[in-house]
């Protein structure tokens, strides 16, 4: 339905003031009629029940005068018909008509008159709902009058608002907009309103002014554009005598550019300095079946892709190859090639050649040199085994015999001090327990060695173990010696590895006899094991809060027999092992501390299974 503007703004009003009042109307009388009816209906049946009641003793003692100022009183109801009385043997008893009441629908009701338990007489009434029906019709007038003035005044209102804020506006605004259409662009679009369409209207004034800039700079653009042109000309053989110089100038270099149809395996171009390469004339290049012919047979595979039927367009192929001289010399040369189509539509190759002969030689000497290099390590190496080996022998022969005199003197000394006590003075007992103490040092540290030499030689047996449950067992077995010091332990749970049970086992009790032995004195122990990943890989860590480590200290803290200022007389060992326990895994050591802080050792567990499968 195709309704001009007016039409259909006027219409979508109506409707949508008249819709709504009729549903409202019509909703409100059904309701109104409804319940009138319901009133009738409990009017009828309280007038039924007072007539009942009320009938009880003249029918009993038959005295119709005296029900009758009843009945007069209940026909008072206008809405009341009839009213009939009959006695159960007797037949009618007394009874009231009216038949101009019977407007409308009419509805009788009948009550029996009981006396006694006995049923004496039916008492009926008959109403009429004519009243109520004639007062809503009324309402229903009154209601149909206010909504046809309202529809008036509305459509007055609707008509003056049209034609003043949109149809006369509208009626503007395509004028306007024929003006641009027609490219009347000087006269400026007057709008002072402040509605939407004044909004629309600047805006049109704004395109207006848009175009007229526009078409002027198009004009200065098309003024310009000519002189490019004539200027273009120019460019171009400027550009020719710039791609000659360029054609020039690659020509006198090394790089050799050329041209190929795959399909016949020879070049179309190929730069001057080709003659120079091999030592033939540029005609020779040019021949048919050139490089199957002069490619060496041990590198024509090389070139194969380069001419196969398929080809991807703008695929790189790079690689080196050999091509026989005209002296027959093999020469060293590196392929570069890109594939394009010609304007035919056929697959065309493009590249150039690199002389690389002198780089080939410059390898070849490479690869005797590092073949030189491996006998050379490889020699090294045996040598190394056996002055290895050697120092094993050594170090257990010392071992050794160091024991068997430190035995001795230990022993002697220990007679001298049980058998001679009484002749000896305080100054002779305290130097034999002193001597007795160097030389139990001294066995101590001959051990400390044959241990890490033997954590260096001993074959890694590694499998999957749980360092969580390793780190508790040791705490358990640490808290024992010392049940009186309070502990604070936080250990993460499932910090799974692959290693050496034996090994992680003697690391981690140095790491916490490390951390209780350093603890400050008359405070809770305070010790944290847990693990972080860090680009993808694990890194576990030992904090404590004891009396942490010199900066300086903390670099020279590995070293084998080193002492810190705190434990001047402890053997200097333990880190040491550990960091031998783990750089036997591949993983690394380090330690932060401060003085005064507390000191934390974080180190790497690399799996060698996933070594193993990449």
């Amino acid at each position: 339905m195709n309704l001009p503007l007016r039409s259909a703004v006027i219409l979508a009003i109506l409707v949508g003031l008249c819709l709504p009042a009729t549903i409202t109307g019509y909703i409100g009388l059904q309701y109104e009629q409804q319940a009138a009816q319901n009133q009738i209906s409990r009017d009828q049946q309280r007038i039924a029940d007072v007539l009942a009641l009320g009938m009880q003793e003249p029918l009993w003692n038959l005295a119709p005068e005296s029900a009758r100022p009843l009945l007069d009183a209940l026909m008072s109801d206008e809405r009341t018909v009839s009213i009939t009385i009959n006695d159960q043997k007797l037949g009618p008893f007394l009874s009231a008509n009216q038949p101009e009441r019977k407007k409308g629908h009419t509805a009788s009701l009948s009550r029996p008159v009981i006396k006694q338990g006995t049923t004496i007489g039916i008492a009926t009434v008959e109403f009429s709902d004519g009243i109520s029906t004639q007062h809503i019709k009324r309402k229903l007038q009154i209601y149909l009058l206010a909504v046809i003035v309202q529809v008036v005044l509305s459509l007055g209102l609707i008509l003056f608002l049209l034609n003043s804020r949109i149809l006369r506006p509208l009626k503007k605004l395509t004028e306007q907009s024929q003006r641009l259409a027609d490219r009347q662009l000087n006269q400026a679009f007057i709008w002072r309103r402040h509605d939407e369409l004044g909004h629309l209207g600047q805006s049109l004034e704004s395109t207006r002014q848009a175009l007229h800039d526009l078409i002027g700079t198009l004009e200065q653009k098309n003024v310009q554009l000519e002189a490019d042109l004539i200027s273009r000309k120019q460019i171009e053989s400027a550009l020719r005598v710039s791609q000659d110089r360029f054609r020039r100038l690659v020509e006198s270099t090394r790089i050799i550019p050329w041209d190929a149809r795959p399909d016949e395996w020879r070049f179309t171009y190929v730069g001057p300095q080709a003659e120079q390469l091999l030592g033939f004339p540029i005609a020779v290049w040019y021949s048919e079946a050139f490089l199957s012919n002069y490619l060496h047979p041990d590198d024509r595979h090389l070139a194969y892709p380069l001419f196969a039927d398929k080809m991807m367009l703008g695929q790189t192929y790079e690689f080196e190859c050999r091509l026989l001289s005209a002296s027959g010399k093999a020469i060293w040369v590196h392929f570069f090639a890109t594939v394009s189509q010609d304007q035919n539509g056929q697959a065309h190759l493009q590249g150039f050649l690199f002389d690389i002969q002198a780089r080939k030689h410059n390898e070849q000497q490479l690869e005797q040199y590092r073949h030189h290099l491996e006998e050379v390590v490889e020699n090294r190496s045996r040598a190394l085994v056996t002055v290895n080996h050697e120092l094993e022998i050594l170090m257990a022969s010392i071992a050794q015999d160091l024991r068997s005199p430190l035995k001795t003197i230990d022993g002697f000394s220990q007679v001298l001090i049980d058998d001679y006590r009484e002749k000896l003075d305080g100054n002779a007992r305290n130097y034999l327990l002193r001597i007795r103490s160097s030389t139990q040092t001294m066995s101590n540290r001959i051990d400390d060695l044959l241990m890490l030499q033997e954590l260096s030689r001993n074959e890694l047996r590694q499998d999957e173990i749980n360092l969580s449950e390793m780190a508790n067992d040791i705490m358990e077995e640490l808290s024992l010696l010392q049940t009186e010091r309070e502990i604070s332990l936080h250990i993460q749970a499932e910090m799974m590895v692959f290693a050496d049970r034996h090994l992680m086992r003697i690391a981690l009790y140095n790491f916490f006899e490390n951390a209780w032995q350093f603890a400050k004195p008359e405070q809770a122990i305070h010790i944290t094991f847990a693990c972080n990943t860090i680009n993808g890989q694990p890194v576990f860590y030992i904090a404590d809060q004891g009396l942490g480590l010199d900066p300086e200290q903390s670099k020279r803290l590995f070293t084998p027999f080193f002492r810190s200022q705190h434990e001047p007389r402890s053997s200097g060992i333990g880190l040491t092992v550990v960091q031998r326990i783990i750089s036997r895994h591949n993983g690394h050591l380090w330690v932060k501390s401060n003085l005064g802080e507390g000191a934390t050792f974080y180190f790497t567990l690399p799996d060698s299974r996933n070594a193993q499968s990449a």
